[in-house]
């Protein structure tokens, strides 16, 4: 076990030298390293998460989440994507005149009112999580087939590390071809590693509770806490930067790069300590309980009242008039 925290820290450590090289010295760095980080942060956060909970290699789960999570998640996200053209177009005027009433400047109106910046939240918000993770899940039960408790929590992790690396790589591609600030991007997503492996072990272990007895609001429960975790992280960093254009928008200053960095490191590294504390919880064979359901259903509500008090906050920072 301890060869694997040794090569997830090493692995780890490459990741993310290369997208911190990639920010702070961009020209001495090419695009297609971003490559590197891409794959490397999710394989370490699944590395430690294999050392700490043991069993055998989770590779099929890994595959999986790999190949099945971004089919599912395509597939729903070209549906979403025409229903809301044809159902934001038809109530922009609407949208754009309650905008209005909160007297910003018109240029803000203009985003934040604009349909596709609607779309956008929905999708990463709502869509995006839902789908995604039973996507994933799909993957981690198909391939992965668990024989225990522990082992249904390393496949979630395994397929939602496995589909971070596919998705890291399609924002590392993007980099590669389109320049400007995906770098900065890719360190985000690299800060924010155990995100999609955290989220389906919570929905893994969720399905494996109801299927031995314990209900099936623990496969609700599970899906959501998950679903939860993954709101959570995009909805944040969808709110910095629809907050970083209407900031320069508004010709104020602009939010700086280093303050939505920073906030993603911080939640990251929140969501990575809970990661470990419940790979911890899984390896001592902790059996589910009605107290710790009921947390877990508490901690899924207030999951979702995170989300929503953080775009509250920061359109608060960004616009005090709107306080007073």
């Amino acid at each position: 076990m301890r060869s694997r925290y040794a090569w997830a820290g090493a692995i780890g450590a490459i990741g993310v030298g290369v997208a911190v090289a990639a920010v702070l010295a961009p020209d001495l760095v090419p695009d297609v390293a971003l490559f590197v980080p891409a794959v490397a942060s999710p394989l370490a956060v699944l590395l430690a998460v294999w050392g700490r909970v043991g069993g055998d290699a989770p590779v099929r789960a890994a595959a999986g989440g790999a190949l099945i999570g971004p089919l599912v998640a395509a597939a729903s996200h070209a549906f979403v994507a025409a229903f809301a053209y044809a159902f934001f177009l038809g109530f922009a005027d609407t949208g754009r005149a309650l905008v209005e009433t909160l007297r910003l400047d018109p240029r803000v109106v203009d985003l934040v009112s604009s349909p596709w910046v609607v779309l956008l939240i929905v999708e990463l918000v709502v869509v995006a999580p839902l789908t995604e993770e039973a996507g994933k899940a799909l993957g981690a039960r198909g391939f992965g087939r668990p024989g225990t408790r522990r082992d249904a929590f390393l496949a979630g992790v395994a397929a939602g590390a496995g589909f971070a690396a596919v998705e890291n790589v399609l924002y590392a591609g993007l980099a590669a071809a389109f320049g400007g600030r995906w770098p900065a991007v890719v360190l985000a997503r690299t800060a924010g590693a155990a995100v999609h492996a955290l989220a389906t072990g919570l929905v893994l272990l969720g399905w494996w509770d109801s299927r031995e007895g314990a209900g099936g609001h623990r496969l609700l429960t599970g899906f959501l806490s998950g679903a939860g975790v993954h709101a959570l992280w995009n909805g944040t960093l969808v709110v910095l930067v629809v907050a970083r254009g209407a900031y320069a928008l508004g010709d104020l200053s602009p939010l700086p790069g280093a303050v939505e960095l920073a906030f993603a490191a911080a939640l990251g590294a929140v969501l990575a300590a809970s990661l470990w504390a419940l790979a911890g919880a899984v390896a001592t064979g902790r059996a589910p309980t009605d107290s710790a359901a009921e947390a877990r259903t508490v901690a899924a509500w207030l999951i979702v009242t995170a989300s929503l008090v953080v775009p509250i906050a920061v359109v608060t920072i960004a616009f005090p008039a709107l306080s007073g």
